[in-house]
């Protein structure tokens, strides 16, 4: 019997049990984590037959909404009360994996089937919602033996070879509540490692976002790393030993812009990717690899066409073999060293020796240009501001930067008191001002458009931000008496 469910949960379940009768279970995260007694916050229902039909009648019972997946057999409830959590419903099914790392053939099943399919005897667990055996825990794999050992164990040798993205989610649930991986387990993770490089960018940085979310993420990610995880995944990919530190910092960044960036598009998981490929400029070298690696994984990244003479590339690149000579030809000698590999329907071509990474496609050249390596590039701009700086020169050198960026640096303790003050003053004040003067103001005032049109706006913003202008009408006699100025010029006579 699985004992203290809280409410409104309880009476969720009740409720599906009445309509599933004993063909409805709660499976899976939720009820490991109600027997760990900890909060469970997916709520992932299995029911052998129809699951859409019981989804649909929970959703006229809640006055829900209902989004359903048909061909998969799968709904999601949202109740109407907001105090109650979705829930998603699942026909119960079976799994045959073709080849290692691909998607497996799914069919219909028995809770027993569906059980026999998860990664983990942690996970493996159902309990009964009938009203007649309410509460009942199914354990066909001894989850509860291995709850109560604290202990991470697949269901399978083969396990980690059809899915080798189960090794994130062992160090994962072992890092979570403390628990060790399986001895044996240790062994066939290591068996796998070398199938993580047939796995699909964006697989794979999902499964690191997940890991960077959890709390003792440095821990999960140190296990990882002493897997050969990343080395794996892309060669000479390396965790630095500040992971910790900048990990902290990161978290701690974070927590800050929750409370004072709340006006902005701000993207806390970038923080978090910074942080995992390390924040010291005396790594700059491996900026290069930075950009390879958001292209691997899909990472937020741009494509910068670089010019070429297209007659040089009048065929597609077919083979890795073909790479060399056509950037020869370019002027783009590759070191000896330099390795080739085709990620996302692309060439991916990483020059450690140059500490270049070059994009090849559609007879194009490309640059990656990423906001993961700004807080890097961030740096010795920051030395370049001193404590005497004007706010107009710190507005237009900390601009550029993203503000995943800027925050990172304000929250970093190892950067002196000065740079983490101009960097406050920009995030709290510098950018939060508005101009007096606009365009349409120096077009009034008889100026037309032109090469220095842009630079007489600046010129008055920038006295704006250092104080020697505070209205539209000090902006206009400064605007007046530069125009005089320059009509009495010689040069201009």
């Amino acid at each position: 019997m699985l004992p203290d469910i809280p409410e409104p949960l309880l009476g969720i379940l009740h409720e599906i049990g009445e309509v599933g009768g004993e063909h409805a279970y709660l499976v899976g995260g939720s009820v490991r984590d109600l027997l760990l007694k900890r909060p469970t916050f997916d709520i992932d229902i299995v029911v052998e037959g129809d699951a859409l039909q019981v989804a649909k009648e929970m959703q006229s019972r809640w006055n829900g909404t209902l989004q359903e997946h048909q061909q998969f057999g799968t709904a999601t409830v949202t109740p109407a009360n907001p105090s109650q959590p979705k829930v998603d419903f699942v026909t119960a099914r079976c799994e045959t994996y073709q080849n290692p790392g691909t998607l497996p053939k799914v069919e219909r099943g028995t809770i027993a089937e569906d059980l026999q399919r998860r990664d983990f005897s942690i996970n493996a667990l159902a309990m009964r919602l009938d009203s007649t055996n309410f509460g009942a825990v199914i354990d066909k794999t001894n989850g509860l033996d291995d709850l109560k050992t604290g202990t991470v164990r697949i269901l399978h040798n083969k396990s980690f070879i059809d899915d080798s993205t189960r090794i994130f989610r062992a160090c994962r649930y072992a890092g979570r509540y403390n628990f060790r991986i399986a001895d044996a387990d240790m062994l066939l993770i290591k068996e796998a490692i070398p199938l993580l490089a047939q796995l699909s960018g964006e697989r794979i940085r999902n499964e690191i976002d997940r890991v960077l979310l959890e709390d003792n993420a440095p821990q999960i990610v140190q296990e990882l790393a002493q897997f050969g995880v990343y080395e794996a995944i892309f060669p000479g990919w390396e965790i630095l030993p500040a992971f910790l530190y900048d990990f902290q910092t990161a978290q701690q960044a974070i927590s800050w812009a929750s409370e004072h960036i709340t006006d902005e598009d701000f993207e806390p998981n970038i923080l978090r990717w910074i942080a995992l490929f390390g924040m010291s400029n005396s790594q700059e070298e491996q900026i290069y690899q930075i950009e390879a690696l958001c292209f691997r994984l899909v990472l937020e990244h741009q494509l910068r066409h670089i010019g070429h003479d297209t007659q040089v590339l009048k065929q597609e690149i077919a083979h890795k073999k073909t790479v060399r000579p056509v950037f020869e030809k370019l002027g783009l000698a590759l070191s000896k060293s330099a390795s080739v590999e085709y990620y996302n329907g692309k060439w991916c071509i990483v020059d450690a020796e140059n500490r270049l990474t070059y994009v090849y496609n559609n007879r194009k050249i490309f640059k990656v240009q990423t906001p993961l390596t700004a807080y890097r590039q961030l740096l010795p701009i920051l030395d370049s501001l001193t404590g005497t700086t004007s706010p107009s020169k710190i507005y237009q050198r900390l601009k550029p930067f993203p503000l995943e960026a800027l925050v990172l640096a304000y929250s970093d303790i190892n950067l002196s008191q000065v740079h983490r003050k101009n960097v406050g003053d920009y995030l709290c004040t510098l950018r939060k001002i508005q101009p007096f003067i606009t365009g349409d103001d120096l077009i009034q005032w008889g100026e037309k458009p032109g090469k220095t049109f842009k630079i007489k706006l600046w010129d008055l913003f920038a006295a704006q931000l250092d104080g020697k202008i505070k209205s539209k009408s000090d902006a206009f006699f400064q605007f007046s008496e530069l125009k005089k100025h320059n009509a009495n010029d010689p040069i201009n006579q």
